[in-house]
């Protein structure tokens, strides 16, 4: 299948009238734009800004006659072979990488415990296992669109699963395949844009020589950064930089992204339909797209790292996928059915679960919210006032959540 015309003239329409998007309040920057509007979408208040890219297909990897040379080792890289065909079906992006906001948000809401050790490269001298580090202590001040850092590969995971119960969509990490189609952006090169490092300050935060202090240039230390200045000594706000051809941004540079694969020491054997390369007891996945500490060439298109799942460092992070054409998680039931009364479903479960504390004289007391997102965040991962109810996601199933939120919204009038 081939990348459709329609999408490349929306997206090419969609950068030349320069949407701006905040990352912050979660709505698109032009307003007054329907075009802007229908690509760039929400799923709720606290979900992540989400474009659509149509299938296609892409070669994926480094051609041997492309081989870039591994900035430190001096040798060139041969885990992104051999070079191969691959079909990737429809699914949306999130266009910015997962903000230190709206990990918080994901944090407040569940309270998931969070890796307890992350790699602190804000000492001279390297890097260091540290349990002081912190998605919230990265080892340098971030403010809250800048991309969140200290993640495993369980907490991004974790973070895509609260956005699937709250939300009834499937997002997930994206698989390999899917970021570097999206990272390509139609783009043959190594570069979303053009074959060669020229203008890289332009285009993604990597380690240059501009801004970048000691703190910056300690990894690699032995290789001097690109001569240019990309005027960040960290991370950069999400959305910096120019935007690729996709609509999607900091796919190169400021965090290492994780992807749902495991590790693989090359492609021989890859799967060519988009698929995730899984394995059973998968201890070693894979990161993407380099980071702020890394030179230019590390945030190449094809370059891939290998990590131990369970390990984080203040330089990675990840962003989100939804699957545009794959099932919804829940589709037997729907927000605002009206057929569910008292005597349904919702009304039951209410009554076996949720009256005793909130019901009295058949008025409603004590909810958490008036809306869906928040009734369903309650009830699945526990309330977070002062007088907490506990949570009931290991008693309910997710459709029996929604459809105790049906039943409380039809019954008042939300």
């Amino acid at each position: 299948m081939k990348k459709t015309l329609s999408h490349q003239a929306l997206l090419t329409y969609l950068l030349l009238i320069s949407v701006a998007v905040s990352a912050a309040s979660c709505s698109s920057g032009n307003d007054n734009d329907p075009l802007a509007n229908a690509l760039i979408q929400s799923d709720c208040e606290r979900c992540p800004l989400m474009i659509p890219v149509n299938s296609g297909e892409f070669q994926m990897g480094t051609a041997v006659a492309e081989r870039l040379i591994d900035p430190r080792t001096g040798s060139p890289a041969t885990n992104d072979e051999p070079q191969h065909a691959v079909s990737i079906e429809a699914f949306s992006i999130g266009i910015y990488e997962v903000s230190v906001a709206e990990f918080a948000e994901f944090i407040n809401a569940t309270k998931h415990p969070t890796t307890n050790k992350c790699m602190d490269f804000s000492k001279p001298g390297g890097f260091t296992i540290s349990t002081e580090r912190s998605w919230q202590n990265t080892g340098f001040i971030q403010s809250g669109n800048e991309p969140v850092g200290c993640i495993s590969f369980y907490d991004a995971q974790a973070y895509a699963e609260w956005l699937s119960s709250i939300t009834g969509k499937n997002y997930r990490l994206p698989t390999e395949a899917e970021w570097e189609y999206v990272a390509r952006a139609g783009a043959a090169g190594p570069y979303f844009w053009g074959n060669t490092e020229s203008n890289a300050c332009d285009h993604a935060n990597v380690r240059s020589t501009g801004a970048d202090t000691i703190s910056k240039r300690q990894i690699e230390a032995d290789k001097a950064g690109f001569p240019c200045d990309d005027g960040f000594v960290h991370t950069s706000p999400v959305g910096s930089f120019t935007a690729n051809t996709f609509g999607v941004y900091d796919m190169q540079g400021n965090n290492w992204e994780w992807v749902a694969d495991c590790n693989h020491k090359n492609y021989e054997g890859a799967p060519n339909d988009g698929s995730a390369w899984a394995e059973e007891n998968c201890q070693f996945g894979v990161i993407r797209g380099g980071s702020f500490l890394n030179l230019v060439q590390r945030s190449s298109v094809s370059v891939r790292a290998g990590r131990p799942r369970s390990g984080a460092a203040s330089n990675m992070g990840f962003r989100v996928v939804k699957g545009t054409a794959a099932a919804e998680l829940i589709t037997a039931v729907a927000w605002k059915d009206e057929t569910n009364d008292a005597s349904g479903e919702g009304g039951q479960l209410f009554n076996e679960n949720c009256a005793a504390c909130h019901q009295e004289s058949g008025e409603f007391q004590g909810l958490y919210g008036k809306d869906a997102d928040s009734l369903f965040t309650a009830i699945k991962f526990g309330g977070n006032n002062v007088m907490s109810m506990p949570a009931f996601g290991q008693r309910l199933s997710d459709a029996d959540i929604r459809l105790l939120v049906n039943y409380v919204l039809i019954q008042n009038g939300w």
